[in-house]
């Protein structure tokens, strides 16, 4: 890297590029370079690091970035970086979600001095109301940064610890042609290779996840996908759309031509479980009793053990104390929407009694 001194101040906006807008040789350069470059990150993480190893001692560092460097896991080693012994994150200031026209980035001015020390973290988010607060290392600023007083709900347990999966629903690559109407399915069709199914959008307050759609579903009770010769009138009908199936990124990378982008599991979703839509703004969670819906992509679910109450869990998770919780933690999307993905539920604490139950298993 060129060798460019010290400076006293750091003012930008650096690029955001997502992993997917790098070539592989970018990649692995920055990975070797960059403690910051960890999993999916985005470029302008980087820029953080290295502007930080730029700065002179007293020095200010102000950058207008995307907020999700607070909370998501991939920029775990950056929060640790502007958590360290001669950082101090004096200031984050979140900006209007469409403050760069045609864009919505969620953005926020966060302001670094490099002075050992540290202190209290000035926040002002985007209702306009402020406080102070002390950032919590490497681990999720949300709930810091949000001022969410949600320290009474944790356990030491939390929900992956009473669930078999937390998982999203199955991504098809070609929904057109592997979901129906129940009533538009082939006669050819045994029901065999028909599993009802629902999306996020067909959640409803009342209805819950039963809907009249349908899955093609090629594969079998244990997940694996059936011959030709088994699906009999299936395999026919679904030959009639070969030329579309045969086109999706899946089957070039090796699938078979009517297999679907990923191979569903089978025995845990043919369970009773709970699901919820991928972004709601007000998160809301629904029992799926029966265990026979296996829901798209668009949905979530979570499939107790054994000894779990379905419906104690979903009361659970229905309560305001959760509602908060997530709140302060999930990844905001647009119009006040919040992203209700497995890395986030997956540390949602559990009551005491669950934890003690769980406690006494180990």
């Amino acid at each position: 890297m060129l060798d460019a001194g010290v400076f006293d101040y750091i003012i930008g906006n650096p690029p955001y590029v997502p992993i997917e807008g790098l070539t592989e040789d970018e990649k692995s350069r920055y990975k070797a370079a960059f403690e910051t470059a960890a999993g999916r990150f985005d470029l302008y993480i980087l820029f953080f690091e290295r502007s930080l190893s730029l700065l002179a001692d007293g020095g200010v560092l102000s950058f207008v970035t995307p907020e999700k460097f607070e909370y998501v896991d991939t920029a775990e080693p950056l929060r640790r970086l502007l958590t360290s012994d001669d950082v101090h994150v004096e200031e984050i200031e979140h900006i209007p979600e469409d403050a760069f026209t045609g864009l919505i980035t969620f953005p926020c001015v966060t302001t670094v001095r490099r002075t050992t020390g540290g202190g209290e973290t000035r926040v002002t988010l985007r209702d306009g109301s402020t406080h102070t607060t002390t950032l919590p290392g490497g681990d999720s600023w949300a709930a810091s940064i949000r001022d969410a007083d949600v320290a009474d709900l944790y356990t030491g347990v939390t929900l992956s610890d009473v669930t078999e999966r937390i998982s999203p629903g199955l991504a098809t690559g070609a929904d057109k042609v592997f979901v129906l109407d129940r009533d538009d399915v082939p006669e050819s069709v045994s029901d065999e290779w028909i599993r009802p199914t629902v999306s996020g959008g067909q959640l409803r307050e009342f209805d819950g996840p039963y809907t009249d759609s349908v899955f093609i579903c090629p594969y079998k009770d244990d997940g694996t996908l059936a011959d030709p010769g088994e699906l009999g009138g299936c395999y026919d009908w679904l030959e009639r759309h070969r030329e579309r199936l045969a086109d999706r990124s899946c089957v070039k990378k090796g699938k078979e031509w009517y297999a679907w982008h990923e191979n569903p599991p089978m025995t845990d979703i043919l369970q009773s479980k709970v699901v919820w839509r991928d972004i709601d703004t007000e998160p809301t969670f629904w029992p799926e009793s029966d265990g026979g819906i296996v829901p798209k992509h668009s949905v979530y679910y979570a499939v107790p053990k054994a000894d779990m109450s379905i419906d104690g869990l979903v009361e659970y998770l229905n309560s305001p104390e959760v509602r908060v919780w997530i709140e302060a933690h999930a990844q905001k999307a647009h119009n006040g929407y919040y992203r209700l993905q497995s890395g986030v539920l997956s540390d949602l604490p559990v009551p005491v009694e669950w934890a003690d139950s769980f406690q006494a298993t180990l």
